[in-house]
C-alpha cells in the first residue's frame, strides 16, 4: 500500500480525495459533479501536489472549457521551432505528458473536443491524424456543473466509471471553517492506494460477488460492469473496508445509496445495518424533539454494535459522515453538529 499525505485548507473533502484516490488505483477517468464554488478544482490541485510533489510544467494539464474551445486544446498546435529550425511538421501536444489531466467544465465542451478527449480517456491514446500518441496520465479528472438532462443517456458520459457529488459546506461548516482560522487553516488527510500485490491479495466470495451485479446490473453498462472486481478491491483498500462493506460502498459509488442500502439488507450484518437505518432517520426529523429520540435510538443501536465489536475504523469515519449529511438537511438545528462521544 501506498500512502499519500494531502495538505489542504479545504474541509470535507476526505471522500472526495478518496474518490480520486481510486480513479489513480484502476486508472480510470472520473468526473467530479457539483456547482460552482465548491472547490472541485482546488482539491484536484491538492491531490495532485501530493501525488506529484512540486508540479512541474508538464506534470499537471488542466484545461478550462467552454462552448468555443477547439479541438486543439487538446491536440496541441504545431510545433514552429521543429518547423523552421528542423523543416519538420510536428503537433506539440502536453496532454501527452501530463501525469494528471483536468478537465474543468466538461459539459459545456463541443462535440468535436469531447470526440478528441475518447482516445485519451479510454486507450491513454491521442489521435492526431494518422498519429496514435501514448499519454501517461495517473489521473484523469473532469468536472461539471451538472450533467444536463437531454444528455444523461449519451454514451459519453458512461466513459466515467465513476461520478461523485462535490457538496457545499453548511452553515455549521463555515462556521468551523472560520473559527479554525479560515484560509490560514490546514489539515493533513492520509489517503491509501493500493498496488496491485495488494489487490492480487484478495479474493472475493462469488456468491457475494453475484449479488452485488445482480444490484446494479439494470443500471450499469457492460464496460461499466466488466471493472466490477477489481474496483471492489480496491474500493476494500482505499476506504479501508472489509469484503462486504467494500461491495456496498462500491455499489453506492455506481450506483447511488438507495441500491447500496438495498444490497446492505443482504451482505452487512444486521447490527450494523441497525445503525445506518438509524442515521437515515435522523434526516427526516421535522422537530427537535424528533431528533432527540432519532438520536437516541442511533446511540442504542452504534453502542450494540460496537459491544459485539462490529464496527471498524472505517466503519465508525463512514458512520460520522454520514451523520453529519443527515444533520446538515435539519434546518432546527442550525449550527449543531454530530455528538463526537457517541462516535469516538
Amino acid at each position: 500500500m501506498i500512502t499519500r499525505k494531502i495538505n489542504t485548507n479545504l474541509m470535507k473533502k476526505l471522500e472526495t480525495f478518496k474518490v480520486m484516490a481510486l480513479g489513480e488505483a484502476i486508472q480510470t477517468p472520473i468526473l467530479l459533479i457539483g456547482p460552482p464554488g465548491v472547490a472541485k478544482t482546488a482539491a484536484v490541485i491538492d491531490f495532485a501536489k501530493a501525488s506529484l510533489g512540486k508540479l512541474k510544467g508538464e506534470d499537471l494539464f488542466l484545461l478550462e472549457t467552454d462552448e468555443g474551445t477547439k479541438s486543439n486544446a487538446i491536440k496541441g498546435n504545431v510545433d514552429l521551432q521543429a518547423l523552421t529550425t528542423e523543416n519538420v511538421y510536428k503537433v506539440d501536444s502536453p496532454v501527452t505528458r501530463a501525469k494528471v489531466v483536468v478537465v474543468n467544465e466538461i459539459d459545456k465542451a463541443s462535440a468535436s473536443l469531447r470526440n478528441s478527449l475518447l482516445g485519451v480517456m479510454n486507450e491513454r491514446v491521442l489521435f492526431n491524424g494518422k498519429e496514435k500518441l501514448p499519454c501517461k496520465w495517473t489521473n484523469f479528472i473532469a468536472t461539471c456543473n451538472e450533467i444536463p438532462d437531454d444528455e444523461s443517456d449519451s454514451p459519453f458520459w458512461d466513459r466515467f466509471l465513476i461520478t461523485h457529488d462535490v457538496k457545499r459546506l453548511s452553515p455549521a461548516d463555515m462556521m468551523k471553517y472560520y473559527n479554525k482560522g479560515g484560509k490560514t487553516f490546514r489539515q493533513n488527510h492520509n489517503i491509501t492506494i493500493p498496488e496491485q500485490a495488494d489487490i492480487d491479495a484478495i479474493t472475493l466470495d462469488p456468491n457475494k460477488l453475484k449479488t452485488v451485479l445482480d444490484a446494479t446490473h439494470s443500471d450499469l453498462s457492460d464496460r461499466a460492469l466488466s471493472f466490477l472486481p477489481v474496483l471492489i478491491k480496491n474500493v476494500m483498500c482505499v476506504w479501508g473496508y472489509d469484503e462486504s462493506r467494500g461491495m456496498v460502498k462500491t455499489a453506492e459509488l455506481l450506483v447511488g445509496k438507495t441500491a447500496a442500502k438495498n444490497l446492505a439488507k443482504n451482505l452487512v450484518p444486521a447490527p450494523v445495518r441497525d445503525v445506518y437505518d438509524a442515521i437515515d432517520t435522523v434526516g427526516m426529523c421535522v422537530s427537535p424533539s424528533d431528533y432527540n429520540d432519532a438520536y437516541d435510538k442511533f446511540e442504542k443501536a452504534y453502542t450494540n454494535a460496537e459491544n459485539l465489536n462490529l464496527l471498524t475504523d472505517a466503519d465508525k469515519e463512514q458512520m460520522k459522515v454520514r451523520m453529519e449529511e443527515e444533520e446538515e438537511k435539519l434546518e432546527f438545528l442550525k449550527d449543531d453538529v454530530v455528538n463526537e462521544d457517541a462516535l469516538s
